[in-house]
């Protein structure tokens, strides 16, 4: 660590010092406002937003099931279904751990080794006042790897002034009968702020297109406290609180369901402006712990030979120091720049019992989670250098420790033949896992971004990040006496090298608006979950699920547009390309979305506005669905989709914002191309979910 610090000394000192500010990474000032930048996406949740620069998209729209549902009409951001909720955000063909989301500034890591709940469904969908997308690497301050792109879940939860504020949220539709009321109360004074939130949310199974039940039904509740107070010198410091529970979750995609689910949430923050004369000091920390539990017979009858139940946690803790440095004059032009430290460690348990009848399950089939420990410590250091009115120059520079270690490796599951997680490594990797495993770990951005005449703005990116292996990719070991059901981690993996280029530009004109990027991405070791087939490091040809290191290439391009055809009348359009290649083996990527994009009217008045959305995707013929020479992890190749949506909404005042619409007008039976792999230790072949039929829904929102 010591070679890191004399570079940030230097750093601190030189004319190339590194930096920028939440706001930068989102937003610019072009003389007449603020305007969004090409690849971010702000989706505003709020009532009172600022409609100049925020995308409203998920306003038009019915209620969401969580915080990835809230991302679905996102221009390049691709969603996988497993059940009601839990559902998987992809961008630009990368996910889960290739996305950073962060909620209110934590990290929160899911208890479920199957992905039941990926971070973004703990997100209360009336809780945040907006949702940040950054697609791609546009900055190294959330964490490494983040090679696909940044999902930051925000509140303001300061009120803009003294005295009680508050708001009401309702929302409801037909087809699952869905409900979700949420509750929000605040009270000021000069002194102090707090803040308290509820939201109690509960859907029944959906019917397809073709009058089908699709397994989707869950209840959620979710509970936020803060307490937040005024110091001198314009500091502020927060104390927050927040419970988020689930209970039965229902999976049409999984032989197992979910009856509990919940996550405690434990938040500080200190946040002081003009810390000294040069720069502000923000400082956090945050626990996220996480409580899981899966089985095939709670919420459904035993239909598998055995009764199965998994229960599992997931803590994660961690914290985020930051000083911004205002703009000093340099030779160069005016420079700003940031220093970061962060940290976050993450500790996962997961054990699957086994027995002839529910009220029997008490034999340990599997250490699924042997005890896994992921501690990753980073330092960072980013800049934005205006080398002139109208050209920014955006530079970082990141490094990260990382140790990992499973320290219930040699636990050994009673009666053959059955194996311990070690036994499954050495069998399959002919290594096994006894020391920790640490890396070093670089990664670095340049982005030049240049305002033109006429409205244009250009960009150019190139950036180099790694991600660690996660925990169910270096240690998952799921024992089964059929090979193909499987599952086995790979404590010897290399993190992923991503070095990617984005080119772009954005156009904005009197009655235009035009986003338009084309990317590609590089990745020496590219974490791929596929069947053991004898391949090079892979000791044996049984079709079970292992994981190895591959090259990988990733190509594609996004366009946006908008135009004004009246002042009242706009007509938008989008679509989205990615294409994942497997170069170690001349195969794609499993579980790659389609072209896919959108085409919407909508007329807006003062206090009122409806419109119409068809959102599409094309076939999808370029799959991986072959377990014995593939990684089968594609349900199937894909047939392509149309479907047409409604909606108006009307503003009452005093009383609040009114909005209704249908979803999937014509009743179109369909499914995403994304599905998710089955652990179901039974039939562990990849399950496709429908999306909902016709749905018809209601949103009511008063603040006050």
């Amino acid at each position: 660590m010591k070679r890191i610090f004399t570079l940030l000394g230097l750093l601190a000192v030189g004319a190339s010092a590194w930096a920028t500010g939440p706001a930068d990474l989102s937003e610019q000032e072009d003389g007449e406002g603020t305007i969004k930048l090409p690849n971010t996406v702000i989706l505003g949740i709020g009532q009172d937003t600022d409609t100049d620069y925020l995308d409203l998209t998920r306003r038009n729209s019915g209620p969401a099931a969580d915080g990835a549902d809230l991302l679905r009409d996102i221009p390049g951001l691709a969603i996988g279904r497993f059940g009601g909720r839990g559902l998987e955000p992809v961008i630009r063909g990368q996910s889960q751990n290739r996305i950073n989301v962060l909620i209110d500034g934590s990290y929160v890591h899911g208890g479920c080794p199957n992905r039941m709940d990926p971070p973004a469904s703990f997100a209360s969908v009336n809780g945040f006042d907006r949702v940040v997308i950054l697609k791609g690497v546009q900055t190294l301050r959330y964490g490494g790897g983040g090679s696909g792109g940044t999902v930051l879940f925000e509140r303001e939860a300061e009120p803009g002034k003294d005295g009680f504020s508050g708001s009401v949220n309702l929302s409801g539709s037909d087809n699952d009968l869905n409900h979700d009321a949420a509750v929000s109360a605040r009270y000021s004074n000069g002194a102090y702020y707090l803040v308290a939130e509820a939201e109690d949310r509960a859907s029944d199974n959906y019917v397809d297109g073709d009058g089908n039940e699709v397994r989707s039904a869950y209840a959620e509740d979710s509970r936020h406290l803060l307490l937040g107070l005024r110091l001198p010198a314009e500091a502020r410091l927060e104390l927050g609180y927040e419970l988020t529970s689930a209970q039965d979750a229902l999976y049409a995609g999984a032989g197992m369901d979910s009856p509990f689910d919940e996550v405690k949430n434990y938040r500080l923050k200190y946040q002081r402006p003009n810390w000294g004369p040069l720069a502000d000091l923000s400082a956090e920390l945050y626990a996220a712990d996480v409580e899981h539990v899966m089985d095939n017979f709670s919420n459904r009858p035993l239909t598998a030979p055995m009764a199965m139940r998994v229960p599992s946690e997931s803590d994660t803790h961690g914290g985020r120091l930051l000083l911004e440095f205002h703009a000093v004059d340099t030779a160069a032009g005016p420079l700003a720049w940031t220093l970061g430290l962060d940290s976050q460690q993450n500790q996962r348990n997961a054990v699957r019992l086994m027995g002839p009848d529910p009220s029997s399950v008490q034999r340990v089939n599997s250490y699924m989670w042997p005890d896994a420990r992921l501690d990753q410590h980073g330092i960072f250091a980013e800049s934005i250098l205006s080398l002139s009115e109208t050209t920014d120059l955006r530079m970082g520079l990141r490094y990260d420790r990382v140790k990992a270690l499973a320290r219930a490796a040699d636990a050994d599951p009673p009666g053959a033949p059955l194996r311990s997680p070690n036994q499954l490594y050495l069998a399959y990797y002919g290594t096994d896992h006894q020391a920790p495993v640490r890396e070093d770990n670089w990664g670095g951005l340049l982005r030049l971004e240049r305002r033109m005449g006429a409205g244009w703005t250009l960009f150019a990116g190139a950036s180099q990040t790694l991600r660690t292996a996660d925990a169910s990719e270096r240690f998952l070991a799921a024992n089964n006496p059929n090979p193909a059901a499987r599952w086995i981690g790979n404590p010897g993996l290399q993190p992923e090298q991503h070095r990617q280029i984005d080119l772009g530009g954005q156009f904005i004109g009197d009655a235009h608006r035009l986003d338009l990027v084309v990317f590609a991405d590089w990745v020496d070791d590219y974490i791929l979950r596929d069947r053991a087939h004898g391949q090079d490091g892979i000791a044996l040809d049984d079709g079970a699920s292992i994981y190895r290191n591959v090259e990988a290439r990733l190509v594609g391009a996004e366009v946006d547009w908008a135009h004004a055809v009246t002042p009242d009348l706009e007509l938008t359009a989008s679509m989205a390309y990615v294409r994942s290649r497997n170069v170690s083996d001349g195969r794609d990527i499993a579980q790659t979305p389609p072209l896919s994009g959108h085409l919407g009217l909508s007329y807006e008045l003062a206090n009122w506005s409806m419109g119409a959305t068809l959102r599409w995707a094309d076939r999808q013929n370029r799959v991986d669905e072959d377990p014995a020479v593939g990684s089968g992890l594609d349900a199937r190749k894909t047939p392509g989709y149309g479907v047409v949506n409604l909606y108006a909404h009307r503003n009452v005042g005093s009383l609040g914002v009114v909005r209704l619409g249908v979803d999937n007008l014509f009743d179109r039976t369909y499914a995403n191309h994304l599905n998710r792999a089955n652990l179901d230790p039974f039939n562990p072949d990849p399950v496709q979910v429908n999306e909902p039929g016709r749905t018809l829904w209601m949103r009511y929102q008063m603040t006050f």
